[in-house]
């Protein structure tokens, strides 16, 4: 058994997972990312589901886009590729029906908004 306290989220800093759980058939990871952080288009071998504690997270698959609010879940099938922008700053768990998750791999889809690439001058 473990336990894990969910009030203990840091604030968000662009993106980061944190590893809550791990056994032999599932994995859940805290995720934050700050509003405009985009997850670049994957997929999994395995079902995967997002349930946002706070903000939002628009999510893109099969031509298709969700926006999953507090307290709403999305359910993500196995092999079905898929693609985030978080439209605030988001709290989220992320549980996969798989265990050890590569958090580097989710780590490096991961783009930070960076408000400085979107300024130009005429």
């Amino acid at each position: 058994m473990k336990f894990s306290d969910f009030s203990a989220a840091k604030n968000v800093s662009r993106y980061s997972r944190e590893k809550l759980l791990t056994n032999k058939n599932m994995n859940v990871d805290m995720v934050e990312a700050q509003k405009g952080t985009s997850e670049l288009p994957h997929s999994h071998d395995h079902e995967q589901a997002i349930l946002v504690l706070r903000g939002a997270w628009r999510f893109q698959m099969k031509g298709q886009e969700f926006t999953v609010r507090a307290n709403q879940m999305l359910s993500i099938p196995a092999h079905v590729e898929h693609s985030a922008l978080a439209l605030e700053d988001t709290l989220a768990m992320d549980i996969c029906a798989a265990p050890q998750q590569d958090h580097a791999a989710a780590e490096a889809r991961a783009v930070p908004y960076d408000a400085d690439q979107y300024l130009w001058g005429v």
